[in-house]
């Protein structure tokens, strides 16, 4: 976490600090060096997420190394999430990652204000439909008819993730629309439905973005996303089918695993 201050530095004095933190003689590679002095100038707040670097020829230069150096130390900054490199714009300092656990049912508003973010909803639109997977899982019919609601999740307001859900009509039209549109699902359905939710399916596989779904994001198509794909059942009844869109450079997901009742090797 950064320090209290968080005033940036100009390259100039970047470089200077940049430039006390390398030695030669040490046995550390200069990469390695290059890269731990500028992940403290980020963690310290001398760097602001959105500070372009100077570009790698400029920046070898100035520090007198070699343009592999550089590179090395850029590649493992972005490995690790500390900036973002992208080929004809250059390398600039990114938020850190939103970690979400996966050891138990989770809400990301909750995981957003328990890290001490700032979660928000931004409405996208909400419509009565039939769809071809939520209304035989969810009505039990294939002509069922289903509320599907569409929700922009902001992180400190940017955008974070776009949220498609769908409920069973009959519960839906309970919930007054404009909570629906912004506060916590399962918190709605008890309170207004007395459904509680008892448990999910999950499923994550990485993707690449769409036009409308970049746009909607402040990406760009072809950017990496997380899809997320939840069923949330109260008991053994499926009450909601949810699609969240994550973007892929600002989260990561952590789980804890305990090993089976058996020794196990490293392979």
């Amino acid at each position: 976490m950064a320090d209290e201050h968080t005033t940036d530095i100009t390259p100039a004095q970047l470089i200077e600090r940049l430039t006390v933190t390398l030695a030669p003689s040490r046995r550390t590679p200069l990469y390695e060096q290059l890269a731990h002095g500028i992940r403290q100038a980020i963690q310290r707040g001398d760097l602001a997420p959105g500070t372009m670097l100077p570009p790698e020829p400029d920046l070898a230069a100035y520090l007198g190394v070699s343009r592999q150096t550089v590179n090395h130390a850029l590649t493992s900054l972005a490995r690790h999430g500390h900036v973002m490199r992208r080929r004809g714009v250059g390398t600039v300092v990114v938020a850190p990652f939103i970690e979400q656990p996966l050891n138990e049912l989770y809400s990301f508003v909750r995981t957003l204000n328990g890290q001490g973010r700032v979660a928000s909803t931004r409405p996208l639109g909400y419509r009565i439909t039939v769809d071809d997977v939520a209304s035989p899982l969810l009505t039990e019919a294939d002509d069922g008819l289903v509320l599907e609601l569409s929700r922009l999740r902001l992180l400190d307001a940017e955008p974070f993730v776009v949220e498609t859900t769908y409920l069973p009509l009959a519960c839906a039209e309970r919930i007054p629309p404009d909570r629906l549109a912004q506060e916590v699902l399962y918190d709605l359905l008890k309170e207004y439905c007395q459904i509680a939710i008892t448990h999910a399916e999950e499923t994550l596989r990485p993707i690449t973005m769409v036009q409308r779904d970049a746009a909607l994001l402040g990406l760009r198509a072809g950017d990496a996303a997380f899809l997320v794909e939840r069923t949330s059942y109260a008991a053994t009844q499926p009450i909601e089918l949810r699609f969240s869109l994550i973007r892929g450079d600002r989260l990561r997901f952590r789980v804890h695993l305990e090993a089976a009742n058996r020794t196990l090797s490293a392979d």
